[in-house]
């Protein structure tokens, strides 16, 4: 399956900052074809602290169970992630193969079970030959580096249907230099019902897991649980958070924990687009803000009921204003609505005000606003102050030759 560069991909990304006590390396097993390169070990030099969030999916993979049950300890050593086959839904036979797997990466590294973290993306339903990545394990510990290079690679080796590795850096001066660190894969399989990909997150900054847990979810609902492509829930997803221990810790003062959030909210929310950019077949990136609803969960639902409509995918795919899909997906909703309250822009043309038609005086400056590859959308629904954004991308014919082609 040949796959062209999405149109929406950004002209330069940003490298991964090196930053010491953690390493990775990468190389081939025999998941992907054409001797892609399908597997990587992160490694800490000492054992950190760790934060995960997991798909809600009732048919999860074995790597999620596996990581649900050990998360509570807190700690990460290492995290071995593999593309090509998800492991999901192979029944005892999956769960042996991860547990294998472990099992040999723990001996060899020489770290508790319960500090190994597993991914895996790629077919479902399909036996996993666990002896492809553990013949690899001891060239993975032996080849393990770090610099631009390494991570630049390891985004690249995750990647499933995505056209670009997903990277991004952030960085402030604190009392220490602080650095964190991100990379992602998504493209296909995407909508928000946590997160729907992989992420990997990781910072010099020294924090307490329960202090820093409510705020980086919050931090991941605003950012990945937004985001939508196909509005179809994956069974392999998550986000990890660490903190890399090395000889000097970079410890924050109560002052600079607001600053780094920030900046991790940042590097989240950029991983995020790179995903939505990314998105199978897309060729236009699309904001949408919800204004004024009743709840914020009102706020949410709207947004993603738009999101996720394949008729006003489609119509964005044609530069097709053709509002009323927008209308019916409001409507759908178990959302607080009340038509003669709804406002609605394109941009900055106002098509509705307070349930009342504006638009015919500039239909011909709407086309061409359609016609860019990032449009913003705005709903008012006039009953409330919550707002929610939601990032989402049109549906092309080139969304259904990859997924018509997907296991070719």
């Amino acid at each position: 399956m040949s796959i062209k560069l999405s149109p929406l991909a950004p002209q330069k990304l940003k490298n991964v900052n090196c930053i010491e006590g953690i390493s990775a390396s990468i190389t081939h097993c025999g998941l992907k074809k054409n001797n892609k390169e399908d597997l990587v070990l992160i490694k800490l030099d000492k054992p950190g602290e760790i934060i995960g969030v997991f798909t809600r999916s009732k048919t999860p993979g074995e790597p999620i169970i596996w990581n649900k049950s050990i998360i509570k300890f807190g700690k990460v050593s290492a995290i071995l992630i593999n593309s090509g086959n998800a492991n999901v839904f192979n029944g005892s036979a999956g769960k042996l193969s991860l547990l294998n797997i472990v099992r040999e990466l723990s001996e060899q590294l020489n770290v508790p079970k319960n500090e190994i973290f597993v991914a895996s993306t790629g077919v479902i339903g399909e036996p996993l030959d666990e002896k492809k990545i553990i013949k690899k394990i001891p060239f993975l510990i032996s080849s393990l580096k770090n610099d631009k290079d390494s991570w630049n690679k390891a985004a690249r080796a995750i990647m499933t249907t995505d056209t670009f590795p997903k990277t991004h850096s952030e960085k402030f001066l604190g009392e220490g230099k602080f650095v964190i660190n991100g990379i992602a894969k998504g493209s296909g399989m995407i909508a928000p019902n946590m997160a729907t990909m992989l992420a990997f997150i990781f910072t010099n900054a020294q924090f307490e897991r329960k202090i820093f847990e409510s705020k980086f979810f919050e931090i991941v609902d605003k950012t990945f649980n937004s985001i939508t492509v196909d509005g179809d829930t994956s069974t392999s997803d998550m986000v990890l958070f660490f903190s890399v221990k090395s000889g000097i810790q970079k410890k924050m003062k109560p002052g600079e924990k607001k600053i780094f959030f920030v900046y991790l909210e940042n590097l989240m929310n950029q991983l995020a687009e790179y995903i939505v950019k990314d998105g199978e077949g897309a060729s236009k990136f699309i904001k949408i803000n919800i204004k004024g609803a009743k709840s914020k969960i009102d706020a949410k639902e709207i947004g993603k009921s738009i999101a996720n409509s394949p008729l006003f995918k489609t119509a964005m795919a044609g530069s097709d204003a053709n509002w009323g899909r927008i209308i019916m997906a409001i409507g759908k909703s178990n959302a607080h609505i009340n038509p003669m309250r709804l406002s609605l822009k394109f941009g900055k043309f106002v098509i509705l005000r307070n349930g009342k038609k504006l638009f015919s005086r500039y239909l011909s400056d709407i086309d061409k606003y359609l016609k860019n590859n990032e449009i913003e959308i705005t709903v008012n629904i006039g009953l409330g102050n919550y707002n929610w954004t939601v990032w989402t991308c049109d549906y092309t014919k080139q969304y259904i030759s990859i997924n018509t082609d997907y296991r070719s």
